[in-house]
């Protein structure tokens, strides 16, 4: 099939010639379709990767919605904010020469884009944001006014949280106005784009070094605020005890103390005996595909400099500085 032969038996007749001629032709016709289909198969895979087409098959990930000046400050946050390998996904229809790029100058994070549109259905599948455990949405800057921006923002977090409603987002406004719109649509936490200027304009006049101290605090390094888990065998004592351990060990200046109460689930409201109305409610829940209910979902509650006599809970977790080493 790949060789007419070196002529020790060759074709004599005219039928045996033509039948030899049509074995050539086939042999190198069927070759090259067998290497063709394994070249365009790889060609195809390679144009997937390119265009993020292929499946994604990372679980835990964080989603970034959306693009703009910002959002290269926040991938340095999202990188930075974690000691393992940070998977991220990057969701919007910049060019795509423009996110290649930029996937290329963080090496160091698992990072991967979907191009489309994010507040489409089929482009937050291709994300699996049905297993991602965060998603930030940002703002587009480009539309004008602020309130079509915000209006696009909103759309998107309620596409995301159609989608999984426990999920973790956390919006860019551009018009406080849309704050309230936001939370409605339910958005997680809202960051209002030049909310602080007025106080970081002030603070510089009235009180030299402040505003140096507030961009220490909130610039990514050493002296950056964290969050510093607290150790289970310290729950149920006060906050004192935990501040001077937390101070011992490590350093660490605790400030404040967050509270993120967990979602209540469909299980946690209905009784452990199985009744019939029980199930049937657990059943209908089941069907619609949900777990949680919507008027349920988890908040989170931050008291900062707390009295020496709070005491910690369960889902405590403590807000403060790192010495700097």
């Amino acid at each position: 099939m790949t060789t007419v032969g070196y002529g020790d038996l060759t074709p004599k007749s005219p039928a045996g010639k033509m039948v030899g001629v049509m074995l050539m032709l086939g042999g190198m016709g069927l070759l090259s379709l067998f290497t063709a289909t394994i070249a365009s198969n790889l060609v195809a895979r390679r144009i997937r990767e390119e265009h993020d087409l292929s499946d994604i098959r990372w679980r835990n990930h964080v989603l970034v919605c959306g693009w703009n000046q910002y959002g290269e400050r926040v991938l340095d946050g999202l990188v930075a904010a974690s000691g393992r390998k940070t998977e991220i996904i990057l969701v919007n229809a910049e060019p795509e020469d423009t996110t290649q790029d930029l996937v290329a100058r963080y090496p160091n994070a698992a990072l991967h884009y979907v191009h489309g549109d994010p507040a489409a259905e089929g482009t937050l599948e291709r994300a699996h944001v049905r297993f991602a455990r965060s998603a930030v949405v940002l703002a587009d800057m480009s539309r004008s006014p602020a309130a079509a921006a915000d209006e696009r923002t909103t759309l998107i977090t309620l596409a995301i949280k159609s989608l999984k409603p426990d999920i973790k987002v956390t919006a860019e406004a551009l018009d406080l106005g849309s704050e309230a719109h936001l939370r409605r649509a339910g958005a997680d936490d809202i960051v209002i784009s030049g909310e602080f200027n007025g106080f970081m304009l002030s603070s510089a006049a009235v009180s030299p070094g402040m505003s140096q101290v507030i961009r220490r605090l909130l610039s990514f390094g050493e002296g950056e605020l964290r969050r510093q888990p607290i150790p289970p065998e310290y729950v149920g004592k006060t906050f004192g005890e935990v501040f001077q351990v937390l101070r011992q060990q490590s350093g660490f200046l605790t400030l404040a103390i967050v509270t993120e109460e967990p979602a209540l689930t469909l299980d946690d409201l209905l009784t452990d005996d199985y009744s019939l109305i029980d199930e049937f409610i657990r059943q209908q829940f089941i069907q619609a595909g949900t777990e949680y209910l919507r008027f349920e979902e988890g908040e989170t509650h931050v008291v900062v400099n707390p009295p020496d006599s709070y005491v910690v809970r369960l889902h405590d977790a403590a807000i403060g500085i790192p010495r700097n080493t």
